[in-house]
């Protein structure tokens, strides 16, 4: 048996973490492998409603080795600083007799204990300035860290791949590439009786664009927004729904200011929404209803919002970088980045071709849950070639 401990050790304001961490742990669990147990640390302090996502998938154990400013988490902290180790956290894998540690930015100084470190991406290398000297400096140290450390590094994409050869071209022989697979819950990707007022409730029943990224700066929000000001100068009528949580702490500039600030100039007020933080659920009902799923980003690790949209069988209007082409799903448009006319233009054949997008919802859950399969089974692989 097989123990595989994995630590909820970032800040639960991390969305994607969770996200990620949730859907790698679910494709495990759907493989049915008696010879692996999960392990999930929590912190000791952590509300019910990630109490009630994860115990679904792992065996769930509380701890205020990694509840975030407690006297133990910090004496631990300052030990991994200056020793290298965590000697509580290592006490903690011993108790539970943990073999591998995945995920958590840890490698144990017990080397019995095999280490899983992932990498989502190195955006500071391509974007520095979007990054603070300190947070540069801080993340080179834990990616050299963690790549000269680690038994295994996990890389989400080719194009990643592409950056640590780049980076550390010596230890190239540790990484592995894991392409995640977003799983929306059953009860989500059912029709649901209340969708169109879900729909109404934000678009008003207007035709719609939905682009759901956080809005920092290389989240290019600003060509979706010009593309609609083409439209609106076209005698359009529609509007582009946004969500995402509405700042960007690593921008120099009020970024958020200055999206809001076009909007207001340009007269878009009633066609381009911000809807800020929505439920989950909500997010799933207007990508299935939009016209199409807008991603303009400047860069990606590997898109969930490209993932989830695949799962629904959801039209996609990208950004023409690596990631998305190495994605590669199903009824993409690929745009310039710096090109709002070319975006306009398609949106504009999504608004005259009004016939509503037909999807064999049989044929889509065959398509997840085989790609779920492959998800875990590949990172099981990645385990069990561990020794």
């Amino acid at each position: 048996m097989t123990r595989i401990a994995f630590l909820l050790n970032f800040p639960l304001a991390y969305k994607g973490g969770i996200n990620y961490l949730k859907n790698l742990l679910y494709a495990i669990k759907e493989i049915k492998d008696k010879n692996f147990e999960i392990i999930l640390f929590v912190p000791g302090d952590i509300p019910q409603e990630y109490i009630n996502i994860f115990s679904r998938y792992a065996e769930l154990i509380k701890t205020n080795v990694i509840r975030r400013r407690s006297l133990v988490w910090f004496i631990d902290k300052v030990c991994q600083k200056y020793l290298n180790y965590g000697p509580l956290t290592e006490l903690l894998l011993k108790k539970n007799r943990v073999n591998v540690i995945s995920h958590s930015n840890y490698v144990s100084k017990n080397r019995n204990i095999r280490s899983i470190n992932w990498i989502p991406d190195f955006q500071y290398l391509h974007y520095p300035d979007l990054w603070s000297d300190r947070e540069l400096i801080n993340n080179k140290r834990l990616h050299e860290n963690l790549a000269n450390e680690s038994d295994v590094i996990v890389l989400s994409s080719n194009d990643a791949f592409k950056d640590y050869k780049t980076l550390y071209p010596s230890l190239v022989h540790k990484v592995k590439v894991l392409h995640f697979v977003s799983q929306p819950t059953s009860d989500n990707t059912n029709l649901l009786e209340d969708e169109l007022l879900v729909v109404k409730k934000y678009a008003d029943n207007a035709p719609f664009f939905y682009l759901p990224n956080q809005f920092w700066s290389h989240k290019n929000h600003i060509l979706a927004f010009k593309a609609v000001k083409q439209l609106k100068d076209r005698g359009w009528d529609m509007v582009l729904l946004t969500s995402g949580v509405m700042e960007d702490f690593r921008s120099k500039n009020d970024h958020i200011g200055f999206l809001r600030k076009y909007v207001e100039e340009n007269h878009l007020s009633e066609m381009i929404k911000f809807l800020g933080v929505i439920p989950y659920s909500d997010v799933l009902i207007l990508m299935k209803y939009s016209k199409a799923v807008i991603n303009p980003s400047f860069f990606e690790g590997w898109s969930s919002t490209v993932e989830e949209a695949r799962t629904l069988g959801v039209s996609l209007l990208l950004s023409d970088i690596p990631v998305h082409r190495e994605q590669s799903p199903p009824n993409s448009d690929y745009i310039d980045l710096y090109n709002e006319e070319e975006l306009a233009n398609v949106m504009e054949k999504y608004l005259i071709n009004s016939n509503t997008q037909i999807r064999d919802i049989d044929l889509l859950k065959q398509s997840l849950d085989q790609r779920t399969i492959s998800f875990g089974n590949t990172y099981l692989n990645i385990v069990k070639e561990l020794g």
